[in-house]
């Protein structure tokens, strides 16, 4: 299996205009990404073809085709019938999904993530709906190690980390898709005070990767159930992290 894909993603695509962003989201969602054309994408997005091969050219891909057939490596076939999951393909699947999410995951970033959460005074943990847990977990386990951190759900406490954080302290941000627009307006005003923001998110959390100082992306998971799944690989980028702390004293 090619693994290049989700790397060269992971490293360049905060880097990309938004409109080459869904692009890449595009290419991502779909389940066949092999038999894409340009015209495809043109159509549905309303952009020209010339941002499609921009896009792809910033992955470090020659062509739109290359980059697709890189995709393609990692998705099944849209025509492959939808069956109910024996065991073994259930986990089949659920190890395509981990190795995918540990591609995205590069010790730089991973290390930069953890350097943030090693250099903080206050660590807040904030996690809404399907990630609450997540980031509940990562919580105790960064209490195990004797950092101050505190986990992060309801909007009212949310909104009273702005009155509280400083230029000293770090909130960590777990969740899949960014869909909180009150969340996110609490955690621009806390930056706007100083408090460096780094986060765990799918590809499509697009207001809280800008917001963040780093960011570590995790595979999505394009079939039914996804966010269940995609929660999981929160989950496993959050144990990387946390292990990479344990491991390495000097950071």
């Amino acid at each position: 299996m090619n693994v290049e894909f989700y790397k060269r993603i992971s490293s360049k695509y905060e880097k990309l205009t938004a409109n080459e962003q869904l692009i890449i989201d595009y290419v991502i969602s779909s389940k066949n990404p092999s038999k894409l054309k340009i015209k495809d994408i043109t159509e549905s997005l309303f952009l020209s073809s010339a941002t499609i091969v921009r896009a792809s050219k910033k992955l470090g891909y020659d062509s739109f085709s290359q980059m697709k057939y890189d995709a393609a490596q990692y998705v099944e076939d849209a025509d492959e019938p939808k069956v109910t999951e024996d065991y073994d393909k259930i986990i089949y699947r659920m190890k395509g999904d981990f190795e995918k999410t540990i591609d995205m995951l590069s010790e730089k970033k991973v290390k930069e993530f953890a350097q943030y959460v090693n250099s903080a005074h206050r660590i807040f943990c904030v996690g809404s709906g399907s990630s609450v847990s997540v980031s509940s977990d990562f919580n105790r386990k960064l209490k195990l190690l004797n950092y101050w951190s505190n986990d992060y759900e309801e909007l009212y406490s949310i909104r009273d980390i702005t009155n509280i954080s400083g230029d000293n302290d770090v909130i960590v941000v777990i969740s899949l898709g960014a869909g909180n627009d009150l969340v996110n307006k609490y955690l621009l005003s806390a930056k706007v005070n100083g408090t460096k923001i780094i986060s765990i998110t799918g590809t499509n959390a697009k207001s809280v990767i800008e917001l963040s100082d780093v960011n570590l992306m995790v595979y999505e998971s394009p079939v039914p159930r996804k966010r269940m799944r995609s929660r999981l690989m929160l989950n496993v980028a959050a144990d990387v992290v946390f292990e990479y702390i344990v491991n390495h004293d000097e950071i």
